[in-house]
This record gives C-alpha cells, sequence and structure tokens, in this order.
C-alpha cells in the first residue's frame, strides 16, 4: 500500500480520522470500571489485556450489555485495539441485542444506566461491528444517532457510511458522504474508486483519481490493477496508458498482465494492428507472454474474423506446451462454435477433465449455445461433467429441452431444482411454464402462472413468455385474456409484450383489436418497433385493410421506420392495385426499389412481384 506524503504529516492524518469532534460543551471526565461491569468473577487489569485474554472473555461471556460494556471498556485502554476476532463475535452479540431492545437508542440507554459514558468511541464503534458484519440499517441508525450527541462524525465514520450506502446502491447519497468529508484519508478515495470501478463509472473514477493525486495519494497495487482493467474492457486504451504511466510513478512494476490488459483494450477498441504492435513490442523489452497474453490474442482475432490469426496464436500455444487454463477453452468452445465447428467445441469441453480443469458457469453456456445451433440434443455431454446442476446452469438447460421441444425433461429439471431450495428467478419460471403450457397442458400452465405471479414481482419477459407459448398452441382467446388481465394488473410490460399480443389477435383474425391495441400502447407510451410495424401491418395486408395500412405507413414515413423488404412487398402489392393509393406513396415505392431487386423478383407488370428464395 503506498502513501505519497511524509510520515509526520501522515500520522497526523490517521490521528484525526481516528477521532471526532463534539459540538458543546461535553465533560471529559472517563468514569472507573464499576463492579457492574465486570465479567465473570475476576477483572481483568489494563495491563494483561491481550487479544488473546479480551476473545476467551468473550467467548465465555453471555450476549448482553455487560459483554458490549466489557468491550468497549477495553477499547478505551491506550494502545489497544481489538482484532477481527472479537469485532466478529460481537457482531452476533449486537444482532441479539438488537432483537431484544428493538432500536440502537434502547441499547445507548441500558449502556448509560449501566455506567457507561457514551463518548463518539462508543458510537464509532457500534458503527464499525453493525459494518462489519453487514447490517447496514443499524449502521445507518447508529451513524444518524451520532449527531443526536453532539457528535460530528470522523473520516472512519464517514468513509464506513459512504461504503455502506454504496452497497445499498444509494450512489447519489454516498457521494454527499465522500463530499462532505472535510479530511479525506486514503481508505476515503479508495473506497469510492473500488464502487465506482465495479459500476464502470468512467467519469467518476476520472474525478476521483484526480482528486486523490492531488491529495498525495497513490492507490495500491488492486485498486491499480481494478482501474486499468475497467478501462481496456471499456476500449479507453488513452486513459489505460495513463494509468500505465501512475503506476510507475508510484513505483509499481508493470506486470506481464498489465500488458494483457492493454492488448485487449486495443482489440476492444477496434484496433486489432495496434494490439499486435503492443504485443510485438512487449516481445522486443524481453517480456514474455503468458496464457493470458496469448487467449486475449486468440479472442480478439476472433472477434474481427482474422481466424487464420488466431489459430496461428493458438499453435504457438502448443509449440511452447503452455497447458491451456479454463479461460482459454472458454474461448475455444466460443470459436469453433462461431466457425460452426460443432464437433471441435465438443471434444475441448469433454477434455476439460483429461486437463483437470473445472468448467465454470461460461463454459457451460458456451457449451449449451453450441448444442442449440448445431441442433445436436446431447445434454448427456454437460451432465457428466457437472452432476450438480446450479440456478444458471439448470436456467441454461430449461431454455435448452425448451428448444429443441423436450418439454417432459424441462419438467423434471425444475422439479429437481425446486427440490434442491434454489433461489429460483424469473428465467427458471419462465422455462417451467414454457415448458408445460407446450407439453400438452396448458391450463396448468395458466393455473401456475397466476399463483406465481401472485407471489413474485417477476418482469416483462416472464409474462411475455406464457402469453407467447398460449398462442402458438393456438388458445388465442386465453392468450389475449392473460394480457389483458396483465394491463388490469399493472404487471410490467414493454414493447415484445404488446407485439406478441397484436400477433395473436391478428391470428386469431381480430384485427379491429389488433389495431385498437396497437394504438392503445403508443398512448400508453409504449412506443412500437420494428417487429410491431411489420406484425400489424401483415395483418392488416391480409385482410386487405387499405385504410389502415395507409395510415400507419403514413405513420413510419413520420416516424423514420424503416420497413423490412418483405413489409414493403406486401405493402406495395396491396397499394399498388389502386391507381389513386399508388400515386399517393409513389415517391416511397420509388425508393423501395432497391430493396424490391435484392430481395423481390419484380416483373414488367407492377401487379406481378414474387418474393425470391434468396
Amino acid at each position: 500500500m503506498l502513501w505519497r506524503c511524509n510520515w509526520v504529516k501522515q500520522r497526523k492524518r490517521i490521528l484525526n480520522t481516528l477521532s471526532f469532534s463534539i459540538h458543546g460543551q461535553i465533560s471529559t471526565k472517563a468514569s472507573e470500571f464499576s463492579r457492574e461491569n465486570t465479567i465473570g468473577p475476576r477483572r481483568i487489569a489494563p495491563k494483561q489485556l491481550t487479544h488473546d485474554t479480551v476473545y476467551s472473555r468473550l467467548r465465555e461471556s453471555p450476549p448482553d450489555l455487560k459483554t458490549l460494556n466489557f468491550f468497549l471498556w477495553c477499547a478505551k485502554h491506550n494502545n489497544y485495539f481489538h482484532d477481527d476476532r472479537a469485532f466478529d463475535h460481537m457482531v452476533g452479540v449486537v444482532v441479539k441485542l438488537t432483537q431484544q431492545y428493538k432500536s440502537i437508542d434502547r441499547i445507548i440507554k441500558g449502556l448509560k444506566l449501566s455506567g457507561c459514558v457514551i463518548q463518539p468511541r462508543v458510537l464509532l464503534l457500534l458503527l464499525e461491528i453493525f459494518w462489519r458484519g453487514h447490517i447496514y440499517e443499524k449502521a445507518i441508525e447508529v451513524y444518524i444517532g451520532m449527531s443526536g450527541f453532539g457528535f460530528v462524525p470522523s473520516t472512519r465514520a464517514m468513509n464506513m457510511m459512504m461504503d455502506v450506502l454504496f452497497k445499498l446502491n444509494h450512489v447519489d447519497q454516498a457521494l454527499q458522504v465522500f463530499q462532505g468529508i472535510r479530511f479525506r484519508n486514503f481508505f476515503s478515495f479508495d473506497i469510492a474508486l473500488s464502487h465506482f470501478c465495479s459500476r464502470r463509472d468512467l467519469v467518476r473514477v476520472k474525478l476521483v483519481l484526480k482528486m486523490m493525486i492531488g491529495e498525495g495519494y497513490y492507490p495500491n497495487n488492486e485498486r491499480f490493477g481494478q482501474i486499468l482493467a475497467m478501462f481496456c474492457r471499456s476500449g479507453c486504451v488513452a486513459e489505460g496508458f495513463q494509468v500505465v504511466g501512475l503506476m510507475i510513478c508510484s513505483g509499481i512494476s508493470v506486470s506481464v498482465n498489465v500488458w494483457s490488459m492493454l492488448v485487449s483494450g486495443f482489440f476492444r477498441s477496434g484496433e486489432p494492428q495496434k494490439a499486435v504492435d503492443l504485443f510485438n513490442k512487449m516481445m522486443q523489452i524481453g517480456c514474455s507472454p503468458n496464457l493470458v497474453t496469448y487467449t486475449s490474442l486468440i479472442k480478439g482475432f476472433m472477434d474481427f474474423g482474422m481466424v487464420e490469426e488466431a489459430f496461428t496464436v493458438l499453435s504457438t500455444v502448443e509449440s511452447k506446451g503452455l497447458a491451456p487454463d479454463i479461460g482459454l477453452c472458454n474461448v475455444m468452445i466460443h470459436t469453433f462454435t462461431k466457425l460452426g465447428r460443432f464437433e471441435d467445441a465438443r471434444n475441448v469441453f469433454t477434455s476439460l477433465r483429461n486437463n483437470k480443469l473445472v468448467a465454470d458457469q461460461y463454459t457451460f453456456a458456451s457449451m449449451v449455445s453450441s448444442l442449440c445451433l448445431s441442433r445436436d440434443c446431447d445434454i448427456g455431454i454437460i451432465n457428466d461433467s457437472k452432476k450438480e446442476v446450479d440456478l444458471v446452469l439448470g436456467n441454461s438447460l430449461l431454455n435448452l429441452f425448451c428448444k429443441f421441444g423436450d418439454f417432459s425433461s424441462a419438467v423434471e429439471l425444475f422439479c429437481n431444482m425446486s427440490n434442491e431450495d434454489y433461489a429460483l428467478d424469473c428465467y427458471t419460471y419462465t422455462g417451467y411454464l414454457t415448458a408445460v403450457c407446450r407439453g400438452e397442458r396448458p391450463d396448468d400452465a395458466v393455473s401456475h402462472y397466476k399463483m406465481i405471479a401472485k407471489k413474485m414481482s417477476l418482469d416483462a419477459q416472464f409474462h411475455t413468455a406464457i402469453i407467447n407459448s398460449l398462442i402458438e398452441r393456438g388458445k388465442y382467446n386465453t392468450a389475449i385474456h392473460l394480457f389483458k388481465r396483465c394491463i388490469l394488473e399493472k404487471y410490467p410490460l414493454d414493447v415484445v409484450s404488446y407485439t406478441v399480443a397484436i400477433k395473436g389477435l391478428v391470428r386469431a383474425k381480430r384485427i379491429d383489436e389488433a389495431c385498437s391495441m396497437f394504438w392503445d400502447m403508443k398512448e400508453g407510451g409504449v412506443f412500437p418497433n420494428q417487429r410491431t410495424y411489420r406484425t400489424i401491418i401483415s395483418g392488416l395486408c391480409k385482410e386487405k385493410e387499405n385504410e389502415k395500412v395507409k395510415k400507419i405507413l403514413r405513420e413510419c414515413i413520420e416516424d423514420g421506420v424503416e420497413l423490412d423488404p418483405n413489409t414493403k412487398f406486401k405493402v406495395f402489392s396491396l397499394l399498388s392495385r389502386s391507381r389513386q393509393d399508388f400515386f399517393e406513396f409513389r415517391s416511397v415505392f420509388e425508393k423501395w426499389r432497391s430493396d424490391f431487386k435484392e430481395n423481390v423478383d419484380v416483373s414488367d407488370s407492377d401487379d406481378e412481384l414474387s418474393v425470391s428464395v434468396g
């Protein structure tokens, strides 16, 4: 950990962070530790305080106010600081105390009645216990209560509260606490940088980093790596090079992993040649690339379609005798799948056990994708490699079973996941209901859907999936009824939900209702996409509703919506039969000619257009 200031100045900063400013006149007399506050038959003299003796006494004591008072009493003595064991033990104590006393104020009153003088350090220690125990609501309660005693929170207290607010996703409030710290220390900046990096907030990372360096502090090795990785993943390689410069200035050596991140960053920013140049320069200065570097090159080349270069690097890896890790295997499975070489992807996956590698979630997701694209429903290859199905893999397999039409296996898998007490999510229930509905049991699917929707808050995809499954089963009336129920219950619906419902009405030949729903969705603030226009226009063209087609076509022209070639062809075929309609949209049809030439065979007669196979 690096500190960029002289030690005298640094020591003053540390002392400042461990103290509170106190408003008003507060008595500084400390009461002696009374007999009522002693734990057990004998007292521990201050000079006998050691981590082992204190921890032993805490473990032997019941979780009550006397134990908390003893913990606070020990902390008052000079040159004694509780270790992690003591803090971790006190988490369980204060949890039971909060259950007993219901609020922090009542705990404080109990401490005062037992003779404990409520000083800033008491509240600071309580705050730290709750913070360490991830009991964030109580931590906030302690922090707010400080002002009630006339205490101004120290830098350490504000650092902990900022971390709490970040973890509760109250980013704006956390930033306000950060800006309100009068004397920021290294940890103030480190906490802010850590959370902003996790959120990939480039703007605020740059701002905090600049403020940190201005205050005389530099990030440590771990935080520098996190910042550099964030810039490189975002394709901001120029900022990445500036971070490397700061690392060198602060005395941190630039490792091969740093070079690997920069190589990957150039690929992400769309500059493969610069990535290759940097790799060559890395070799020239004597920094030997590792497996991570080669993996970045292979993935980058594949992302740009440079297949030959990717396999050249792969050959280099094999010639050097480097044993592939799970990251390289994941890239190879993804690469082979992208090239349509599904058997090669399968061979890489099955070789993991021989290489003593353990597949991760990305491995299984890539393999499931490969099986879906190859239309090869060989689930045994996955089950043999990982007998215990977790939530992520289970959801992927549910989706796979549904795509292949193996609905009975999907239902069986769902039952097994339920028995394992997994925290089933929206994707799990979506896969299950899709399997039940399309597996000849649509009525059961609807019943289960209603029960699940009452118990859980689910997203639009869940509601859309059951409605779409019913439509595909030909249960149009039931699907539309469920959709209208979603509107009444104010369930989350998006443009895909409305598009699916309109598709159901079109297939049921309820074209007027489809049009009404189309206008209602726009009035409700849900804007149609290209597929929505395609669905409603195709239905209107089939029913030969010229006026409604023209109305929607005018809307498309005004909003700049680009229709797909097949929809254009249907509109042209319908409206070109009327001379008046043809001349009204003649300029539009002329612009469509290029699409007709590429996707539609146009004969000499405007009435004789046919879609080509290509």
